[in-house]
């Protein structure tokens, strides 16, 4: 164990005392406390009426947060535990600590020791950049959500901009979908441990390094990231099932913004390289495009947003990369009343085979400390050679309800 992870060690188990005394002291530390308790339904229309196949089934989540000052003027504590029951039980419980982390502020430095989420990107219909975390794939299929990453942050503030060191130790592999889940992959996964690049395996120290801020019209990131792969490559067995392997990877990220009064321009973009004779040397990737917004409509009821993203993949392998030549078009409404309602649509083509795919999503806030929320995803077209091909039959609709207390 290095030095660093050993200090990593530390500092969480610092972190859990500093818990523990704020809640036990005879004068404890304000602890600022908040819950979300959720209730999802998932329903596939599209599947046939097999009694194998799941047409619907419900979650129950609640996730709380935790924060601390502990009395004093540099040091924050947060923790965010996380925890969802799932109607038909087994693998599709979830619990996870999304981040459990002390901040220590001084003058124009920062650190943080602990578990916590990174979020990078300003595109709308998918983020290149963002590789700190891995994708929390049961959580749900668009990839937003993420696992706690165990780190170390410092950072480095100056006037318009910052810089950002990421030491990361300890690798999260990704949980996939069961068997016979709508959305799994199409091939089974081997229950033997994921193969590594690294000799290490999932004790690899990874790190990244970010130089984001804003000069102008423009909102920039530039970051580099050297370490274990968050997204795996799938090595066949001689079983037919299919084993992960996560390579060691150098990835480098651009992600860029320029704001002119009612348009948005971004882009996204990386290079990255392998540590392996098995796969493809190198690949670029990006996503790039406009955002248009025309406000006050309908007598200042709404604001309407018009957006379009074009993803490029050098690897220009349709059958395996999902984005590599595909074009985003939608738009956005966001209304001017007190229940905070959004509404966002597009379509997801591919430029090369035709195939579509249709999504929606809609929130709106209500009973004051509540919200409910839309999600839907219809595969309209998908060509038989498409990466996409096994959820044709997959289209799904997912209602929830968030009580915040």
């Amino acid at each position: 164990m290095t030095w660093v992870q050993r200090g990593l060690r530390y500092l969480r188990l610092l972190a859990v005392v500093l818990w523990a005394s704020a809640f036990a002291s005879p004068a404890p530390a304000d602890v600022s406390k908040q819950f979300e308790l959720s209730l999802q339904g998932q329903f596939f229309p599209g599947l046939s009426s097999d009694p194998a196949d799941i047409r619907e089934q419900f979650f129950t989540g609640i996730e709380a947060e935790f924060s601390s000052d502990f009395d004093s003027e540099h040091l924050i504590g947060t923790f965010l535990p996380y925890g969802r029951i799932a109607s038909g039980g087994g693998e599709m419980n979830h619990v996870d600590i999304r981040e459990l982390n002390l901040l220590y502020t001084q003058d124009n430095w920062e650190g943080i020791a602990g578990i916590s989420r990174v979020f990078w990107g300003v595109t709308e219909s998918g983020h290149l950049v963002d590789i700190i975390n891995q994708t929390d794939q049961l959580e749900g299929f668009d990839g937003e959500d993420k696992l706690g990453q165990a780190m170390i942050r410092i950072s480095r503030l100056f006037d318009q901009s910052t810089v950002d060191l990421y030491a990361l130790p300890g690798f999260r592999e990704r949980e996939f979908l069961p068997p016979g889940q709508p959305l799994a992959l199409p091939f089974t996964i081997s229950d033997d441990k994921p193969l590594y690049g690294a000799g290490n395996e999932a004790q690899h120290m990874d790190f990244a390094l970010r130089l984001s801020g804003y000069q102008g019209i423009a909102d920039y990131g530039l970051s580099w990231f050297s370490g274990t792969s968050r997204d795996p490559e799938f090595v066949l067995q001689s079983t037919g099932t299919y084993r992960p392997r996560y390579p060691l990877i150098h990835q480098a990220g651009l992600d860029l913004q320029l704001t002119l009064d009612s348009w948005l321009w971004k882009l996204e973009a990386i290079h990255r390289t392998f540590e392996s004779d098995t796969v493809t040397d190198d690949f670029t990737a990006i996503i790039g495009g406009t955002e248009y917004t025309i406000y006050g409509l309908a007598d200042a009821l709404f604001d309407l947003g018009l957006l379009a993203e074009w993803h490029g993949d050098s690897r220009e392998d349709r059958t395996t990369v999902p984005m590599q030549n595909d074009l985003f078009a939608g738009l956005r409404v966001s209304f001017s009343d007190t229940q905070s309602s959004e509404f966002l649509a597009g379509i997801f083509s591919d430029l090369d085979d035709g195939s579509d795919s249709v999504r929606v999503e809609a929130s709106r806030r209500i009973l004051g400390d509540a919200r409910i929320t839309l999600e839907a995803q219809s595969f309209v077209n998908v060509d038989s050679g498409n990466a996409l091909s096994y959820l044709k039959d997959s289209d799904f609709i997912v209602l929830s309800l968030q009580l915040f207390f």
